[in-house]
């Protein structure tokens, strides 16, 4: 019991020593760090690590007493913070991840120079071991699992963002619109196009719309069905659709797919299908 006793005294002067000096020992660290420094990403700037290591050093000094089956949630936290911040600004997490060694280095011949001075046994130094080296584990797990979570947010969002951008259904005229459809589609995207659309028609109001696949190169049998599937459900809630654009890779495709085109208002150019819907040039034939 006495020598617990005195094992934990003498963990909790190397707490008092590591807040007492924090500021020495987190210039130690960002001085080694900036030597190997390879971005010049605002994350990695000096007073930006400077400011977490001095933080980084209070956790360890703060959770080194504590008994070694203590959860470790403050520290996850702590780096779960900084993972998102990381992500935000843009911050490579194989730089972050280097910083590590630059602590475990710093900290250890700091530890080092108190055992000597402080006449630790060999037990005492494995004891600060055994809490040291989980504390600055947890902390990078804490980061890199919010960095990866974080990192698949924002992709998610942005992916959201283009999936929206990418059902620009334009108003031309009083109740008409056309829908300009760009780049590749996949099976998602499609899906996509023909739920958005739907509800554009009913918020703007529209009774037409020409759906435009100039800017499309490739489309395959699922696709198709999507497409040809919005002409008909918007048929359905009295929206006349027309097709414009179709290039001819698409039409052999089409053709070779066994895809019916027979029920679909097709035109060369969005001129054609304007002056179908009466817009310009009277044409005789009609959209239904």
């Amino acid at each position: 019991m006495t020598n617990h006793i005195q094992d934990k005294r003498k963990v909790e002067q190397l707490s008092e020593q590591l807040i007492e000096h924090k500021l020495k020992i987190a210039d130690d660290i960002v001085s080694l760090r900036m030597k190997n420094m390879d971005t010049e990403n605002e994350f990695f700037s000096e007073e930006s690590l400077k400011e977490r290591a001095v933080e980084m050093i209070s956790l360890i000094a703060d959770n080194l007493p504590k008994d070694a089956d203590d959860e470790y949630e403050e520290i996850i936290e702590w780096g779960s913070e900084k993972g998102k911040k990381a992500v935000v600004l843009d911050a490579p997490i194989s730089e972050a991840l280097r910083n590590t060694p630059y602590y475990r280095k710093v900290l250890w011949s700091y530890i080092a120079e108190f055992a000597n001075a402080e006449s630790l046994t060999n037990d005492q130094v494995i004891q600060i071991a055994n809490r040291l080296d989980p504390i600055l584990d947890q902390a990078v797990y804490g980061y890199s699992k919010s960095y990866v979570e974080y990192n698949i947010e924002v992709a998610l969002r942005y992916q959201d963002t283009l999936l929206e951008l990418s059902v620009p259904v334009v108003p031309l005229f009083d109740g008409i619109a056309v829908l300009p459809i760009i780049g590749d589609i996949d099976t998602n995207r499609a899906k996509h196009i023909q739920e958005r659309a739907i509800e554009r028609c009913e918020e703007l109001k529209l009774d037409r719309i020409i759906i435009d696949l100039s800017g499309v190169s490739v489309v395959d049998t699922m696709v198709a069905q999507h497409l040809f599937q919005l002409v008909k459900t918007l048929r359905l809630l009295g929206v006349k659709t027309a097709i414009t654009g179709i290039r001819s890779a698409v039409a052999i495709t089409a053709v070779n797919l066994g895809i019916e085109l027979n029920d679909l208002n097709i035109y060369t150019t969005l001129q054609l299908a304007l002056e179908a819907f009466g817009y310009g040039k009277v044409k005789e034939e009609t959209i239904i």
